[in-house]
């Protein structure tokens, strides 16, 4: 069980090394900057290509986690809702 494991901690050591390297490239091969305005705000945001890249990227990733997994996302706000209860319930507990 303990080689498997760590076999599996080796993998996912290079695989994210991988993952770096790639990125560090792709940034280096995208650094042109890029204005973005916000056309009935009078706002211009001068930037890298590779930052909105990455951040659309993120944000990508954050939504189709949440869109996908619904039951991930309720049992967040339940474990939220709990835990204010705990602590209400603890509150009251203290003054009594």
């Amino acid at each position: 069980m303990g080689l498997i494991k760590s076999i599996l901690r080796i993998f996912r050591s290079v695989v994210l090394l991988l993952l770096l390297v790639c990125l560090v490239i792709f940034m280096l091969d995208n650094r042109e900057a890029i204005t973005i305005s916000t056309h009935p705000l009078p706002f211009e945001i001068q930037t890298k290509v590779f930052v909105m890249m990455i951040v659309f990227f993120v944000f990508g990733l954050i939504f189709g986690v949440i869109a996908c997994s619904p039951a991930i996302v309720q049992n967040f706000f339940k474990r939220l809702s709990d835990q204010h209860r705990i602590s209400k319930l603890e509150k009251q507990i203290k003054n009594n």
